[in-house]
């Protein structure tokens, strides 16, 4: 297992254990009310959770899973002959989304995904993310570093959204590093004819 991976499976633990703990405590938070009547006092225990003007890490993540969830039905909708395109500016907007609400190792994971998404989409985006035409017109060699790697911080946190909200949201746009040499291969081929 490569340090990366290690990392990110280690930052999910991580939240998702101070999720549980954090919301422990505010489940079993406890106001205690006294009332005098007729010389007999009464105490009444009752659970509440105190208002905030700023949310809480738990609701942000119960923010982030239920966006996760609109991205999937979202992407879903998309036909396959859409290309990666489409999903992948869902994909950008869902992560955007989920960084603005992501605390602590989470959003160091998530910017590294923005940051993937918004290179894919200025690379690819102009060329229709028809990679054979990127290949002839476009950042090759860019196109190539995005699409035959795993993004950074791409599958722990995905695997974040996984575990912590019962979601799988789509995979980043991939291709086998090898695929990606033959194609590039024989289009460069072609075109030396």
């Amino acid at each position: 297992m490569r340090w990366t991976e290690l990392r990110g499976i280690v930052a999910v633990a991580l939240v998702i254990a101070g999720m549980v703990i954090a919301w422990n405590r505010i489940e079993n938070r406890e106001t205690e009310t006294d009332s005098v009547t007729a010389g007999t006092t009464t105490t009444t225990t009752t659970t509440t959770i105190a208002p905030t003007t700023t949310r809480s890490s738990e609701e942000n993540f119960l923010l982030i899973c239920e966006r996760a969830r609109s991205f999937v039905e979202e992407a879903a909708e998309v036909p396959a002959s859409a290309g990666p395109g489409p999903v992948a500016v869902l994909a950008l907007g869902f992560w955007q989304d989920a960084l603005a609400l992501a605390e602590g190792g989470a959003a160091a994971e998530i910017v590294a995904v923005v940051n993937y998404y918004e290179d894919y989409i200025e690379t690819a985006g102009p060329f229709d993310y028809d990679t054979s035409r990127i290949i002839l017109e476009g950042d090759k060699e860019k196109l190539q570093q995005l699409i035959t790697r795993p993004a950074p911080g791409f599958e722990g946190s995905q695997a974040l959204i996984g575990f912590g909200c019962g979601v799988v949201v789509p995979d980043q746009p991939r291709m086998n590093a090898d695929d990606f040499e033959d194609l590039e291969d024989r289009l460069l081929d072609d075109d030396d004819e």
